[in-house]
């Protein structure tokens, strides 16, 4: 049994409804796909692809930045 806040479980029931099935479906396929996402193979590559863009650094190379910063102080 699992105790939720009580607006997300009435999220929840919204959700169900809206999907057609029931909140003990919608979160054992929750929990099915999180525990999936834990098993991958967690490969670097696959965990820097699976990072947000950072805005700041749309035109610049973060290392570029931390080696201008580093300069600075010396």
């Amino acid at each position: 049994m699992l105790t939720i806040d009580p607006k997300l479980e009435a999220k929840l029931e919204t959700l169900a409804k809206q999907e057609h099935s029931s909140p003990d479906e919608i979160v054992t396929r929750l929990v099915n796909e999180y525990i999936q996402r834990k098993q991958e193979s967690g490969l670097l590559i696959e965990i820097i692809n699976d990072l947000p863009e950072i805005a700041c650094f749309k035109y610049q190379n973060p290392l570029d930045v931390q080696m201008q910063l580093r300069d600075e102080w010396h």
